[in-house]
This record gives structure tokens, C-alpha cells and sequence, in this order.
């Protein structure tokens, strides 16, 4: 993916100064780059490039370099996430199921859920695990999109126990309360019946 990047990023800068008419010369002097790098650059060979020498270049062919993340896929998770759903799972009961990384429903979605469960009767409630409330209003707007491109009416936040965790919930109360009615308790005591909950809940594990 970064190599074509490159490659792509080089062969518009190629086209540019062409339609320009500047040779690499004239580049070079105007920017204070190597030939050489130029030329490395257009032919997708500067692994190493920064951003600020690439805006620079692409800034005297009268263009403006813009970059900006996608989603593409569920992200990579670390041991300690993985560690965090393992123990919710320890404390399900036997008959609810739980499996992992579910995508949204919609056709071509890229986006999942971090976990789903089910019930012996069908029924189903997602859950999102955060080993670090690092922006606790920034997860709770992404969860609520996803609630709804998914249509799901509730989920499970199921957050490290730590002390700053702690501490970042109690801060925001009032918003927990509202989006996340159920306890850990009274989440957990409807899991260990093998029942879903019925309204959302913080689970601290």
C-alpha cells in the first residue's frame, strides 16, 4: 500500500512538472532538493521522503499536498484488548455466545463491532472494548454511527478496569448515564443468567 502510494504520488508529480514545463533542474534550485531525490521521488524510489520535502516540490508545480487517513478494515489489536475480551468472556454463561471482529451488516461495510453475542433463542447484543478511555465523547459518537448503519438499539461498552479509566467515567457521568443505563453488575448478572441485557451498559472487567 505505501510502496504504490509512492508510486502514485511520484507519477503525478512527474505529470505536473511536464505540464509545467520546469525540468528537474529548475525544481531543484526553486526547492532546495537534490536532483537526484527528485528524480527518486517521480519514479517512486524515496521511501524515505518526508512529508514536508514532498509538499514543498509539489508546491512550486502549483500544487497543494493533502493527506488524510480511511478506514480500511478492522484495526489491529494488541495483547491487552485481546486479554480485556477474554475476561468479559470468562464470566458468560455457557449458553451465550460470543464471537469477535462482526461486521456491520450493510454491503461493503468495513467498519465491525469488536464482539457480538448471542442468546439460545437468536437474539443478539454487540459490544465495543476499550483498553484506554483516552476520549470518551470521540468513542461514544463512534459507537452511536455504527448503532445506527447497524440498526442495533444497544451495546455493551466493555472497558479495562483501571484507575484512569475509572476516573475518565466518573468525569462523564451525566453523558454514561444517559447512553449507558446498566451497571457492570446488573450487565454482568443478566450475562451469568444467559440473558441478554435489554439497554446498553458499561461493563469495568
Amino acid at each position: 500500500m505505501a510502496d504504490h502510494l509512492l508510486r502514485s504520488l511520484g507519477n503525478e508529480h512527474r505529470n505536473a512538472r511536464l505540464a509545467a514545463g520546469l525540468s528537474l533542474r529548475t525544481v531543484e534550485r526553486r526547492t532546495g532538493l537534490s536532483r537526484s531525490f527528485l528524480s527518486r521521488l517521480e519514479r517512486g524510489l524515496a521511501p524515505g521522503a518526508s512529508v514536508r520535502a514532498m509538499a514543498v516540490s509539489f508546491a512550486v508545480l502549483g500544487m497543494r499536498l493533502s493527506a488524510r487517513p480511511y478506514p480500511e478494515g478492522p484495526p489491529l489489536r494488541d495483547v491487552a484488548h485481546a486479554r480485556l475480551l477474554s475476561r468479559f468472556k470468562s464470566g458468560l454463561a455457557p449458553t451465550i455466545r460470543m464471537r469477535t471482529e462482526v461486521p456491520l451488516r450493510q454491503h461493503g461495510e468495513s467498519r465491525a463491532w469488536d464482539a457480538e453475542l448471542a442468546d439460545g433463542g437468536g437474539a443478539t447484543c454487540t459490544l465495543e472494548a476499550e483498553t484506554g478511555l483516552y476520549d470518551l465523547q470521540a468513542i461514544d459518537r463512534r459507537i452511536a454511527l455504527k448503532m445506527v448503519d447497524d440498526g442495533v438499539e444497544r451495546v455493551i461498552l466493555l472497558v479495562a478496569d483501571t484507575r484512569r479509566n475509572r476516573r475518565v467515567l466518573r468525569e462523564f457521568h451525566d453523558l454514561i448515564e444517559l447512553r449507558y443505563p446498566l451497571s457492570t453488575r446488573e450487565v454482568m448478572r443478566e450475562l451469568r443468567a444467559g440473558r441478554l441485557p435489554q439497554r446498553s451498559g458499561v461493563v469495568l472487567r
